[in-house]
């Protein structure tokens, strides 16, 4: 948003006039002072086919998330199990909008993007990366990962997956590599502390969902809607019994979707 504000507002422009919509927000977290800067002064000189606001959101995790996004900015909810074309809403990142600018005026294919290579390396760094290329080439671009390091995620600490190795070659959704040092915990019962609850910005009952996957309760889950849970992982993260919440959150969702495919 610093460094290519025009690209990203060409490509916006291509996305409103396919869409025909006359309005578009720009939602940026406020601990981002230049972007806000930089993409409200660029919207003022651009030509485009509606009204554009940039809005300055709370630095809140996880704001970036959609449905967080929508209801911060628009008060509208995305209902349980939909879309948020169901309440007339497009939700595109910079990163996309760029993409479409290159593909339709330019006609560059999406071959690569901006990966953050973090954590336990010795620099690190943003760098311009082409899908495909193994993690390795980038730890070593940095510098190489420290001694200490026992593990390789793609995405954030929150909501990243961790790899089997550093040969692993990355993809159009890898906008992180993460370097760290993981001490595996050891899953211990839940002692019905709250924390969980407390923590999730959908205000669901995560405990709910472990215990009901445990016990194979899996048709019992759509009354506590599961499947509004965004996967962010604030729950597992404050979680004192080291329960890995979101992997339990996402054998249920699947559980479900196959019980319904059953249910005629």
């Amino acid at each position: 948003m610093r460094e290519k504000p025009d690209r990203i507002l060409a490509g916006l422009r291509v996305v409103m006039q396919l869409l025909s919509v006359h309005r578009a927000y720009v939602g940026i977290e406020d601990n981002k002072p230049r972007a806000i800067e930089a993409m409200r002064q660029t919207i003022q000189k651009a030509d485009l086919p509606g009204d554009v606001s940039v809005i300055a959101l709370g630095t809140k995790y996880p704001m970036g998330a959609e449905k967080t996004m929508i209801k911060a900015v628009l008060g509208r909810e995305v209902p349980e199990g939909g879309f948020p074309t169901d309440i007339g809403v497009a939700v595109q990142n910079v990163a996309t909008l760029a993409a479409v600018a290159d593909a339709v005026l330019d006609g560059r294919p999406l071959v690569e993007r901006v990966v953050t290579i973090a954590g336990s390396v010795a620099t690190p760094r943003n760098l311009i990366s082409r899908f495909g290329s193994p993690a390795s080439l980038l730890i070593d671009a940095c510098g190489g990962m420290s001694p200490d390091a026992n593990s390789i995620v793609f995405g954030g600490p929150m909501m990243g997956i961790a790899q089997a190795s550093a040969d692993v070659p990355l993809l159009k959704s890898t906008n992180c590599v993460l370097i760290q040092r993981e001490v595996a915990g050891i899953e211990r019962d839940c002692i019905r502390c709250g924390r969980c609850i407390q923590r999730c910005p959908m205000g669901l009952m995560p405990l709910m969902y472990v215990s009901h996957v445990k016990k194979d309760m899996i048709a019992e889950l759509a009354g506590y809607h599961v499947l509004s849970c965004v996967e962010c992982g604030a729950c597992a993260y404050d979680c004192p019994a080291s329960i890995p919440i979101v992997s339990y959150i996402k054998l249920g969702k699947a559980k479900l979707r196959q019980l319904g495919r059953r249910t005629p």
